[in-house]
């Protein structure tokens, strides 16, 4: 059944508005957690010059610079090893279940904050936040896209980024202008809040239909959907349903379903699908912006620009969620690999000229006029990037996929995220020292365009397809 069909029978009919409201609270509660995530990813950029000053808040004084690049990089480290937690959780106990699981590891993290007095307590802290971190970029995104309808899956998908991005300037802010302690008292009941709210939901048709529990899939597609109990209801209630059985019947014999192995990645659409993934994810950590995000408040000291360093990450964090808002609204409203490409180019336009006045000030050209430069390319590139690079990443990796190796093939391509982002992020200052500012904005400027040419010659267009279409897309190297 399509998306836009509905009865035309007096009070039966669904109207599409009433039909998609569940599926945008849906979305909203899952996304609280990101929310949650948001905040631990961000409180990184206003605390770490805290930390590493002589006001820090631990009991033996400041860290060192190795102590700061740990603890910064220690959220991937616990995020890789949480991708296959929490991707075998999610096959063995449910999407719904292993998402509200995510929220222990950020409770913790949010724990270890405000009571922990030394950098091994941190270096936990952030262990417990990338365990956390590899549930929510695993399990958002293939909840949404399980309940979501065709024609607003891309709109839903992206509401990630977006409430991640509005996470990560909650931090800017109260880092900047609440105590230490005191942030992590507030942010620690974010997690609580979203199992309050999310338990309510349900398990997606999808899952519940393989291990058929087709009852409670029943259940699930009616609540979400809205459908009532009324003829034209019922009738396409089993239109649906008879849809997703044939997609989950044309994967394997339901007793199979429990042993999902590497062999399910034979047919040529799943490994283009895997190998596609793990390009993009690689792309997506190697543009850089992870890094910018962790490090922002330092990058503008660096660079010379005259604002505040705090009030700088503020403005970008600011800009960050327009730009994601942005994305939520175009991205079910045009072609994807033309937002994906044009946002590839203008964000490595961004970052060449913010290398460049770096280059140009560590040749000791008076570039006092043109200081603005860091902050205006930054948050360009913040912007341009959250509009289209960062959360289509994860909107097409979620809809490429086949769902039968959906779990397994999220969880490789998340935990090689995790390994690149590491590697960025724990070496990033080393490559500053290396290459200077303006040599690794260039190298990020590189794989922007990469990322761009990339998604032009391989990776099919999704928009407004179902899952068996893009399947089809693959299999026959259809890319518009």
């Amino acid at each position: 059944m399509t998306a836009e069909k509905q009865s035309t029978t007096g009070s039966a009919t669904i109207k599409p508005d009433r039909k998609i409201v569940k599926l945008y609270l849906a979305a909203i509660a899952a996304n609280i957690i990101s929310l949650s995530l948001g905040t631990a990813i961000g409180w990184l950029s206003p605390f770490l010059p805290l930390l590493i000053s002589a006001d820090s808040p631990l009991e033996h004084g400041p860290v060192t610079d190795v102590q700061a690049t740990w603890i910064a990089s220690l959220l991937c480290i616990g995020a890789f090893g949480g991708t296959f937690l929490f991707g075998w959780s999610a096959e063995k106990f449910g999407r719904k279940v292993s998402l509200l699981a995510t929220a222990v590891p950020l409770i913790g993290f949010w724990g270890c904050v405000a009571f922990g007095t030394t950098v091994e307590v941190l270096y936990v802290a952030r262990l417990l936040a990338g365990l956390g971190a590899a549930g929510v970029f695993l399990l958002v995104p293939m909840y949404i896209t399980e309940i979501a309808e065709d024609r607003i899956r891309g709109t839903l998908g992206s509401l990630f980024i977006l409430f991640l991005n509005i996470g990560t300037l909650v931090s800017f802010v109260m880092g900047s202008y609440l105590s230490y302690h005191l942030t992590a008292y507030i942010l620690f009941s974010l997690p609580i809040v979203f199992l309050a709210l999310f338990i309510q939901f349900p398990e997606t048709p999808q899952y519940l239909i393989r291990r058929n529990r087709v009852r409670d899939a029943e259940s699930s597609l009616k609540y979400l959907r809205g459908y009532t109990s009324t003829p034209d209801h019922l009738e396409m209630l089993r239109s649906e349903m008879d849809g997703l059985l044939v997609q989950v019947s044309g994967e394997k014999d339901s007793t199979e379903q429990h042993s999902i192995s590497l062999a399910d990645f034979a047919p040529q659409s799943a490994r283009k699908a895997l190998l596609i993934g793990l390009v993009l994810v690689s792309l997506n950590q190697l543009s850089g912006c992870f890094a910018l995000i962790n490090y922002t408040a330092q990058i503008f000291a660096d660079s010379g620009s005259d604002l505040d360093p705090n009030m700088a990450a503020i403005v970008v964090g600011a800009i960050q969620i327009i730009g994601s808002y942005g994305s939520t609204i175009i991205v079910d409203r045009c072609q994807r690999k033309h937002v994906y490409i044009a946002t590839s180019f203008f964000a490595a336009i961004g970052l060449f000229t913010m290398g460049t006045h770096g280059y140009l000030k560590s040749q000791h050209v008076d570039v006092s006029a043109i200081n603005w430069i860091p902050v205006a390319s930054l948050s360009f590139v913040i912007f341009i990037a959250s509009v289209g690079l960062l959360p289509l990443t994860f909107v097409i990796l979620s809809e490429i996929l086949p769902p039968k190796v959906r779990g397994l093939g999220g969880s490789l391509c998340t935990a090689f995220l995790w390994t690149i982002s590491f590697i960025v992020v724990k070496y990033f200052p080393v490559t500053v020292e290396l290459i200077g500012l303006h040599g690794c904005m260039w190298v990020f400027s590189a794989v922007c365009l990469s990322a761009g040419l990339f998604n032009a010659i391989f990776i099919p267009e999704t928009r407004g397809r179902s899952i068996e279409q893009i399947i089809h897309a693959m299999e026959n190297n259809i890319k518009s």
